[in-house]
């Protein structure tokens, strides 16, 4: 294979790699630093990101095509990833589960590299390390507080749906919500989207703004369904103030420094601080007034995030990993699938198992290990 064959690989897989970095950051519960672990390029992103000019200089075409796969999977393959979340829930993440499992043996090597030996002392990074991703992860399995409600009722003359904004802002009127059919006939206070044979998006009109507080009714036509009205599914954005811009700067930066933190996921973090579907809603609808702040946020964030882990991995290396490998191990049950059972799904989910370890396994064979 001649040189220019292996770089077009190489940029290839970058894109590749940034991609699941990209799905993974939008996901909650899944990590984005921990993808990176498995791909091997954790050490090279972290030190781009403290904006060294040398560490720029040397990885530019890494940082250009790392870049754009990023971009694709938060703004495009995200929405296949949560298909298939929807739809395949154990395989998913039963593949994601075989990604971290084969990342193990990189860590490892990392840990050990230079004849570096393991002490009693990376207990005190990996216990805390395990015991943070287990307990988040823990608290995201327990019932969240809505920033909306939405009440359906339906009987032989009326068909009516309610919703109600339980947050501290106004709800602009670009909000979304998912039927499942097709609707058709008069509707009030909201109009088709768009509609297919198998579902119906409808979306508020110019005067469906829903203040804080307050409520919105929807008259649908008799014939809707009810029952199939995806309420999980409702989707908005808010509308921007001070407050709102200051929440969002401070609150995604913090995220954005859990997005490089190797089993702790960022976007987890933004369901905890309530600004999760607001985020995701304007990466939908390009709501720029809501992603400018959360652009600044990430950067901010990232940049001071990355700095901190060079400089503990610059001193602290063995540590350092030693708490990569708690946090990864402890992702291990962030990803556990619900429903766990023995039956054809499952099968599906140890083939994907054995396909994302060998994945990581082929990668982490691959990968140069540095002395820090």
């Amino acid at each position: 294979m001649c040189i220019r064959d292996r770089n077009m690989i190489s940029h290839l897989l970058n894109i590749v790699y940034g991609i699941v970095f990209g799905v993974a950051n939008v996901i909650p519960g899944v990590s984005g630093g921990t993808m990176m672990v498995v791909f091997g390029v954790y050490d090279k992103v972290v030190d781009v990101l403290t904006l060294k000019l040398s560490a720029i200089k040397k990885n530019i075409r890494f940082i250009v095509f790392f870049g754009i796969g990023a971009v694709i999977g938060i703004l495009g393959f995200s929405f296949v990833i949560t298909w298939l979340f929807d739809n395949f829930p154990v395989a998913t993440n039963m593949f994601f589960m075989g990604l971290i499992i084969g990342s193990i043996p990189l860590i490892y090597r990392n840990m050990t590299v230079g004849g570096r030996k393991i002490t009693p002392k990376c207990l005190f990074a990996f216990i805390p390390a395990l015991a943070l991703v287990v307990g988040m992860t823990y608290i995201n399995k327990l019932p969240q507080n809505e920033n909306f409600t939405v009440n359906a009722v339906h009987n032989a003359t009326d068909c009516t749906v309610t919703i109600t904004n339980n947050g501290s802002y106004d709800i602009k009127s670009n909000w979304q919500l998912k039927v499942n059919g097709k609707v058709e006939g008069e509707l009030t206070g909201c109009v088709v989207k768009k509609s297919s044979a198998d579902t119906t998006v409808l979306t508020g009109t110019e005067n469906s703004a829903i203040a804080k507080g307050e409520s919105i009714t929807l008259t649908l036509p008799e014939s809707t369904d009810i029952d199939s009205i995806q309420t999980d599914s409702f989707t908005y954005t808010y509308k921007m103030n001070p407050v709102l811009f200051i929440t969002l700067l401070l609150g995604v930066t913090v995220a954005a420094v859990a997005m490089i933190i190797p089993g702790v996921s960022g976007s987890f973090v933004m369901v905890l601080l309530g600004l999760y579907t607001t985020v995701i809603g304007a990466i939908k609808s390009l709501d720029f007034m809501i992603l400018i702040p959360t652009a600044i946020g990430v950067f901010i964030g990232i940049v001071f995030g990355a700095k901190l882990i060079s400089a503990l991995m610059k001193r602290y290396s063995l540590l350092v990993y030693s708490a990569i490998m708690g946090l990864v191990i402890g992702s291990l049950y962030a990803v556990f699938p619900d429903g766990f059972g023995f039956n054809l799904e499952t099968l599906a989910g140890a083939a994907a198992l054995i396909v994302g370890g060998a994945i990581a396994v082929l990668v982490g064979k691959n990968t140069e290990v540095e002395q820090q």
